[in-house]
């Protein structure tokens, strides 16, 4: 990752900065007597991984909840089950929630119904998420407490979906989280701070040593309780919060703009939400404009949520129109852009723009994608090859608790664009190793101006580092997915061994 030192022997740290990096016996004349000596056997010592986009706090309350993902369960009969074990154990009255449910993977090939749910748990509120975020399911005690009735008017750009005998909503909705966050009681700061600490000891254990926080609710409260968990002893990855573009004039009468905090916690992007998985964008192109000229006029870039082909078109138009005035040492990104066939491509490179995106998907729902997206679309999922080619800066990340946060399955699917029974997704979006290394460790520091700080491990940068036992420049791409680090380091600290 340094061109100056692309094979040094080791590295040496002082502080929370790494000081040295070259040939083995020349870095014994500058320890001390007093320093630790890790010997790395021979292993492969890599930048800290760095997620561009993940949600912390859902990936936190996962640690709390019924794990429906693939693989622990295969049916909607195996997910009751589950709801009602856990319901066994909760207090009356209180929340139970599960999640990361894909109804291709369940027996049944449907998603549940409130009625499927009501039967695990009759007496307690049941809300089961949909692994994509997207979705959920409650049962009727839920829909109850958060008042949903056969008369409930859907929320601009969400679904009720409905028996279709009865019209009665059937428990499944779409693009309904706000709705739900502002009716169903939030955890409590210790509650939370618990959970927290496991989604981070689990994030070290993976090597993941800096996160972005993508949540487009962020706002001036999610920031303090931030600064409450750093604060904290326990370690914490480094963290970028983008604030919600909708509260972007909250964080700019306190002060802060973009790079405001530390190198612990600082702002990042506006985060913009536009979906069209409803059927219809949930942005005018000229809503869009609104949203990034008010994100600007506070001192904050975009990151716009952008998966279909005509969304990221629409997205790359608003944000080449508005990187003429935006400041050159900033740049906006699109998050995701799943679908980005050639005209789509081109527009993305003129709009000059950053991807953030997630190969991880491929490997995880790639034969999802093979089964429901138009095979026309498969070579355009999820591109990382052809932007790269074409100068476009690409970060990768996991969009946890979408997909588990490990990086190894995406720099798997980036090297191989293979799915999890070997499907092949565009041959021609191959990354070698280097290339998909710097996209998870240097390329998100770019984006968040840390580069010269993060992500690198050259004298002066920060010292955070994940040790693998293996050789990663030259194992078979397969062998990545059951890779794991023995050590990770954050400036300085030994703060995870297996």
């Amino acid at each position: 990752m340094d061109a100056r030192q692309p094979n040094a022997q080791s590295v040496v740290v002082s502080g929370d900065r790494i000081v040295w990096t070259g040939p083995a016996a020349d870095s014994l004349t500058l320890s001390s007597g007093a320093a630790r000596v890790i010997d790395c056997g021979g292993g492969t010592l890599v930048p800290g991984f760095h997620d561009a986009h993940m949600h912390l706090m859902a990936y936190a309350a996962t640690f709390g909840a019924v794990d429906c993902r693939p693989g622990q369960v295969s049916s909607i009969a195996d997910i009751c089950r589950q709801i009602a074990q856990k319901a066994a154990h909760t207090p009356q009255g209180q929340w139970v929630s599960a999640w990361g449910y894909d109804p291709f993977q369940l027996a049944e090939d449907r998603h549940p119904t409130r009625w499927d749910l009501d039967r695990a748990a009759p007496d307690y509120p049941v809300r089961l998420n949909h692994r994509s975020g997207h979705a959920c399911v409650l049962n009727s005690t839920a829909m109850d407490r958060v008042g949903i009735f056969d008369d409930t008017e859907e929320p601009p750009g969400a679904t009720i979906a409905r028996d279709l005998e009865t019209g009665s909503p059937n428990g499944l909705l779409l693009e309904m989280q706000d709705f739900l966050d502002q009716r169903i009681p939030k955890s409590s700061v210790a509650d939370s701070r618990s959970l927290v600490r496991k989604a981070a000891r689990r994030l070290l254990s993976y090597g993941v040593t800096s996160i972005q926080d993508a949540t487009h609710t962020n706002e001036l409260g999610r920031w303090n309780l931030f600064q409450k968990l750093v604060s904290d002893e326990r370690p914490l990855p480094r963290i970028t919060v983008m604030p919600g573009a909708d509260h972007v004039a909250e964080f700019g009468n306190a002060g802060m703009k973009f790079g405001s905090g530390s190198n612990l916690l600082r702002l990042g992007h506006a985060k913009i939400m536009v979906t069209a998985s409803s059927g219809a964008p949930t942005h005018s192109y000229e809503d869009l404009r609104s949203a990034v000229d008010e994100s600007k006029l506070h001192g904050f870039p975009v990151a716009v949520h952008a998966v279909e082909a005509d969304v990221v078109r629409t997205v790359a138009r608003v944000l080449a129109e508005t990187a003429r005035t935006l400041d050159q040492s900033l740049i906006h990104r699109i998050e995701h852009c799943s679908e980005a066939p050639p005209d789509v491509l081109n527009e993305i490179v003129e709009c000059g723009a950053a991807v953030v995106t997630q190969p991880g998907f491929i490997h995880h729902q790639g034969d999802r994608y093979l089964a429901e997206v138009p095979e026309s679309m498969h070579p355009y999922l999820y591109r990382t090859a052809s932007l790269t080619a074409r100068g476009v800066t690409v970060a990768l990340s996991s969009d946890a608790p979408v997909s588990d946060p490990d990086p190894m399955p995406a720099l798997h699917a980036a090297l191989t664009r293979r799915t999890e029974f070997s499907a092949v997704l565009g041959e021609g979006e191959r990354l070698d190793f280097e290339g998909a290394l710097r996209a998870y460790t240097l390329q998100p520091s770019r984006l968040i101006g840390l580069d010269d700080r993060v992500g690198r491990l050259s004298p002066g940068y920060m010292a955070d580092m994940a040790l693998f036992a293996e050789d990663l420049t030259s194992i078979e791409p397969d062998a990545l997915l059951g890779v794991r680090p023995v050590m990770t380091i954050l400036g300085g600290q030994v703060v995870w061994e297996s």
